[in-house]
Formats: structure tokens, C-alpha cells, sequence
């Protein structure tokens, strides 16, 4: 039985998630494809009708379509319920089964980077969709303390108030001279190798961009002469990833990181 996967989003020209999955399904030993769609907000509806049409068994979804796309689902999975985006559609039988692996692409991200947000002073970059992946898991780890930067003021708070926890906002530019342990990127500044504003901030620990390409990113080549871990977001992607490709086939990926790094910075 051929296994058709996929993904949604706009722009898709530098995506490296049909490497991952089909290399997935080669080493799963399942016969299968996965295809990129890039497409507008008015093709989206016909695009997932299609999906059901022609026997999808499921697609990721990317900026801006993980919000958009949790109204076509008969049901959320708890992760997504929380954070109030979906990357995973699953076509079953009993409909579109809406899921959330950024979450746990994030947690394997930290995890196999040693690093621990536990009673640390956490700075997290953006109040954008990439920033809704990140908060629940630094929250369930009890950061001593948690402060969101965002060029939109009102865009953090409303982001700040969705958590019972205490979240303190401001601006970048109010950064200047203030110190963390670690600092989490989820802007996407620098994504076009364009250089990042230094707001003047220090890291003590460890510093994380989600974005993965060049491997080291404009944000974290400000503190490449630092004694300080830098991790960029490749290992997040191949997780999340892991997870969808669990949810589809039932098949229990461990990504070889090696191989993945090697064929991405090579």
C-alpha cells in the first residue's frame, strides 16, 4: 500500500522536510511519497478536500496555515489544544485528527543538548506561531525567571496572558545590559542570512535559534566567541518530524543525527 504524505505552507523553496520523511520511509521499509504544496489561504480548504480525496495518510502543516488549518478538524489532540496550533493532520476514518510534535521536537532539541531551563533565567525571542511550541514546555520546567521580547508589545501580551504563570514582556531594544542563562530565538530574523540586531544582552549558558540554515545562524554567531553551548533548530525539526511520521505509520523513528547534519551542512 503506497503511503501518501505531504506538506502545507508558504514560501516552501528551502524546506528540508521531504529529505526527512522519505528518508523515513526508506528506512521503515514502507512504500510511500512525501510532497511539498505550497499554497494560498484560498486554496487551503480545496487542498485538504483533495488530501481526503486521493487517500492522504497525512500532512504537516507550516507557518501560516497551523492555526488555519484547526478548523477542519473533528479532533485535537491534547498538545494541540494547548498550544492552539496544529503541524500534524492525520487522516483517519473517523475524520481529520488535528496534532502538535513541536512540542516534543523542541523538548529532544534541549535534551540532547544538555541543556535545562529548570530555576534559569530564560529569555525567549518573538510572540509568533514559533514561539506557541516553545512556552508550554519552558513553563512545565519552571524557569526561575521567564521574559518574552517582542517588537509588538501588544502581540507579547496577548501571547502572556493565555499561561496562569507569571511572564514578564518587553521590547528588544529595553534588552540592553540585562543578563540570562539561556536565550531561545524563535524569530525569524536572520532566516535570509541577514545579520541580527544585538540588543546588547549577555548569555551565560547556552544560546538557541530555530532556525537551521546556515548552520551557524546571524543570532547565534553573535555569541560564537562565548564559552556558551550554541544549538540551532535542525534537531527540533528532525523530531517533530519523528513524531508526525509515529502518528501516520505507528513506526518508531531514532533519527540518525549524524547523517542528517551531514546532509544538510555538507
Amino acid at each position: 500500500m503506497y503511503i501518501n504524505l505531504g506538506l502545507i505552507g508558504s514560501p516552501l523553496n528551502h524546506t528540508f522536510s521531504p529529505f526527512i520523511h522519505n528518508y523515513f520511509l526508506y528506512k521503515s521499509s514502507l512504500c510511500g511519497g512525501y510532497t511539498c504544496y505550497d499554497i494560498s489561504i484560498e486554496e487551503l480548504e480545496e487542498t485538504i478536500m483533495m488530501f481526503q480525496k486521493f487517500h492522504f495518510k497525512g500532512v504537516n502543516v507550516t507557518v501560516p496555515y497551523k492555526q488555519e488549518v484547526m478548523q477542519f478538524c473533528s479532533e485535537l489532540d491534547i498538545t494541540a489544544k494547548s498550544i492552539g496550533a496544529v503541524n500534524t493532520l492525520h487522516f483517519t476514518d473517523n475524520g481529520i485528527i488535528g496534532h502538535n510534535t513541536d512540542i516534543f521536537g523542541f523538548y529532544m532539541m534541549l535534551e540532547t543538548s544538555g541543556i535545562n531551563t529548570l530555576n534559569k533565567k530564560v529569555l525567549l525571542l518573538g510572540a509568533g506561531g514559533a514561539s506557541r511550541a516553545v512556552i508550554p514546555y519552558l513553563l512545565m520546567n519552571k524557569p526561575e525567571y521567564f521574559l518574552i521580547a517582542n517588537r509588538t508589545l501588544e502581540k507579547a501580551e496577548d501571547l502572556s496572558l493565555l499561561y496562569e504563570d507569571d511572564i514578564d514582556i518587553c521590547r528588544p531594544d529595553d534588552l540592553q545590559g540585562l543578563e540570562f542563562d539561556i536565550v531561545i530565538n524563535t524569530t525569524s530574523m536572520g532566516v535570509n542570512g541577514e545579520p541580527y540586531t544585538d540588543y546588547g544582552f549577555k548569555i551565560k549558558e547556552a544560546a538557541v535559534d530555530m532556525i537551521y540554515r546556515p548552520q551557524m545562524t546571524s543570532f547565534l554567531s553573535l555569541y560564537s566567541k562565548d564559552n556558551i553551548k550554541l544549538v540551532n533548530g535542525l534537531a527540533m525539526l528532525i523530531y517533530q518530524a519523528a513524531g508526525s511520521f509515529n502518528i501516520w505509520t505507528g513506526c518508531d523513528i531514532i533519527p540518525d543525527m549524524e547523517y542528517f547534519y551531514k546532509a544538510v551542512y555538507k
